[in-house]
């Protein structure tokens, strides 16, 4: 990527200067935090910037749960569509969730491609994401979804908004496992970094393997955490065994402390529960 931050986001950045210095905004985001009882009145800045700037170290530092709490109070806000409040609400989900987006960014963007064009995508993407979170429907692990959500569309994007370029820059291609094709790379390690994210770190270590239908494969396992519909034990059982080289049942089942046909009766349940789920995945992708 351009050395140079693209002008969207230094637009974005100055444009949140401007909403932090107007007092009104800060007083409205703390009464919310306030009256759902996420922070305490003497816990809450008064300065808007220094609130956000709370609630993102408290999130790293807490159980998901208070990130839940904050991230819903304005997701709720902004699924309302109460004019101002909607709009100020999504602003300052966006503005946490913008060093993700700019690293995202970092990572597609391709030799022969724009910087300003891939963050068009990555931020217009991020807007969506805020916009139509089905929070009423989806109350746990906000953070986590917010971030699956955006990588899914961000990748679905570049696809349908970029044609693919021929070469990477040198320092792109230095960091890329053997054996992959350049022109092919960003949409696997995108895949690696949500597959990181979900806790399939088997999948995340091994971006040269995110191709074709392994890459699908993988894709749908996110999903499916993401939402739910597996556990992290069941994905990973299933990430691990459908691959090249995979080891035999007795192996796994021992690394598991299981019988092998305890394993094999699990995954075949894990099976069938992503079976009945996958039409959901397909509509969405």
């Amino acid at each position: 990527m351009d050395a140079v931050q693209p002008t969207l986001v230094t637009r974005l950045n100055a444009e949140w200067e401007w909403l932090c210095a107007d007092r009104g905004n800060a007083d409205r985001v703390r009464s919310w935090m306030l009256d759902a009882g996420v922070l305490d009145e003497d816990q809450a800045p008064a300065e808007l910037g220094e609130l956000c700037t709370l609630l993102r170290k408290r999130s790293e530092r807490d159980e998901p749960e208070f990130s839940d709490a904050w991230m819903g109070v304005l997701l709720r806000r902004v699924s309302a569509g109460d004019g101002r409040d909607a709009e100020l609400a999504a602003r300052v989900l966006v503005q946490a969730m913008l060093p993700l987006a700019c690293r995202m960014l970092r990572d597609c963007v391709r030799s022969g491609e724009s910087s300003e064009d891939v963050a068009q995508v990555v931020i217009a993407s991020l807007w969506e994401v805020v916009r139509t979170y089905p929070i009423a429907r989806r109350l746990r692990r906000v953070a986590t979804g917010l971030r699956m959500e955006l990588w899914h569309r961000v990748s679905r994007e570049l696809k349908r908004e970029l044609a693919p370029s021929e070469h990477l820059d040198e320092a792109w291609v230095a960091a890329l496992p053997g054996g992959v094709e350049p022109a092919d790379a960003v949409e696997p390690v995108l895949l690696a970094r949500a597959a990181e994210e979900a806790g399939l770190r088997a999948a995340a270590s091994a971006v040269e393997e995110l191709e074709g239908a392994r890459g699908e494969m993988v894709a749908l396992l996110v999903w499916a955490l993401e939402r739910e519909v597996l556990t992290t034990e069941a994905a990973s059982g299933i990430c691990d065994h459908y691959r090249e080289g995979a080891v035999q049942d007795a192996a796994a089942a021992s690394a598991w402390g299981v019988s092998p046909v305890a394993l094999r009766r699990r995954r075949s349940r894990a099976v069938s529960r992503l079976r009945q789920a996958a039409p959901q995945w397909a509509e969405a992708a």
